[in-house]
């Protein structure tokens, strides 16, 4: 289970099973619905499911928040979402990130991107069929993604 105190000394632990999906079930539950992100309905769309590296480097970026004590979509070095997956070997063909600050459940902050328009819409992108989140902290962070097929590449970013 993730650490549910934000002053415990601990600041992290590797999500249970029930917990991964209590977080996947949410999650799967408004895809399936479909729902308003701001004035824009989005479509029922597939399930996610839970991917480890998405994960890793979730946490990984709410580590380093914490550490250098800032809050951001960029890393202290100006690495974006796709820069960092590169680095964990997620060979994306689609990556988004929610972040969140300060809510104490996973609920919570669940609810805090569903009432984000832009947060929402990476919910329910029908591309998406990955997650991981991680909290370290007060920091929560939602990887998403979709890996390329085998045997593609992508080309170079700028």
């Amino acid at each position: 289970m993730l650490s549910t105190s934000v002053d415990n000394k601990t600041d992290y632990s590797y999500p249970s099973d029930a917990f991964k999906d209590m977080m996947l079930s949410e999650v799967n539950n408004l895809r399936a619905e479909g729902c308003y992100c701001g004035v824009k309905y989005m479509v029922p769309a597939r399930k996610v499911v839970w991917d480890d590296v998405l994960y890793k480097s979730a946490l990984s970026h709410a580590t380093e928040m914490k550490r250098k004590n800032f809050f951001s979509h960029f890393s202290a070095n100006g690495l974006d979402i796709g820069d960092r997956l590169d680095r964990f070997g997620y060979i994306w063909q689609v990556a988004g990130e929610n972040l969140g600050e300060g809510q104490r459940s996973f609920i919570e902050v669940f609810r805090d991107w569903i009432d984000s328009p832009s947060h929402c819409r990476m919910i329910m992108n029908p591309k998406v069929e990955e997650m991981g989140v991680a909290r370290y902290s007060r920091y929560w962070v939602q990887h998403l993604g979709k890996k390329l097929p085998e045997g593609t590449r992508r080309s170079k970013r700028k």
